[in-house]
């Protein structure tokens, strides 16, 4: 787990298993098109679209990482996410208010082959779903002048890339919230309303059929993740 991935470990790790519904297994298989895969890292969560589902300006990223298969979307605070956090005084900040990014992570797979399989759901999208959650993506991305995204800085992790987010983090507004209104823009019957820690955005997916994928044969090896 990144250095990031600790805020609210002590804070909030209760909450996070008191409020998480464990997931139904399902057939691994890889869905064509149309799902979108949620990624529970301890107190956070992300969420991941194949690169083909990718829709309208958020395509830009087909060639910002040209070999990733998949790609995942990360929200946090600007301050606590982009730097290296090491005083109690820091992490008791870490979740106020403040700029927040989105960080972006190119996949050379799909996520249940990057990730430990029990840390993945997928969610089979409506129709039109992707556009509209490739829709709420890009909408929340800082621009530049040229109209692309917004580099802040490398990510945490090999293959990642931090850009501007126009939306503010806050208590009421946390990376969990975010993933919950992306997943309800994309027309899922999922709330963020009420959603502070990872658990309850775990539940809910759960709630809205989210499943997690069978482990991978051990025969494919995880692969690296593609570096833009």
């Amino acid at each position: 787990m990144g250095r990031p991935f600790r805020l609210l470990a002590v804070l909030g790790a209760l909450a996070v298993g008191a409020c998480t519904a464990s997931p139904p297994a399902c057939s691994l298989g890889e869905p064509a098109t149309d799902a979108v895969y949620v990624v529970s890292r301890g107190w956070h969560v992300e969420i991941g679209l194949a690169t083909d589902d990718l829709a309208g300006p958020l395509t830009v990223f087909r060639d910002i990482f040209p070999d990733a298969r998949a790609l995942m979307f990360g929200y946090g605070k600007k301050t606590f996410f982009t730097a290296r956090v090491d005083t109690l005084s820091e992490y008791v900040l870490g979740p106020f208010p403040g700029s927040a990014v989105i960080q972006v992570t190119g996949l050379a797979v799909l996520p249940p082959y990057a990730y430990p399989t029990s840390d993945v759901m997928v969610l089979r999208l409506p129709p039109d779903g992707a556009r509209a959650l490739s829709s709420y993506i890009w909408n929340d991305l800082g621009k530049d002048r040229a109209g692309g995204p917004r580099l802040v800085a490398p990510g945490n992790f090999p293959g990642s890339v931090f850009y501007a987010a126009r939306s503010s983090y806050s208590l009421t507004h946390t990376c969990n919230t975010w993933a919950a209104d992306a997943l309800h823009a994309a027309g899922l019957p999922i709330s963020g309303a009420g959603v502070t820690f990872s658990g309850q955005t775990v539940t809910r997916v759960v709630m809205a059929g989210g499943c997690t994928p069978e482990a991978p044969p051990a025969e494919r090896p995880t692969p690296l993740l593609c570096r833009p």
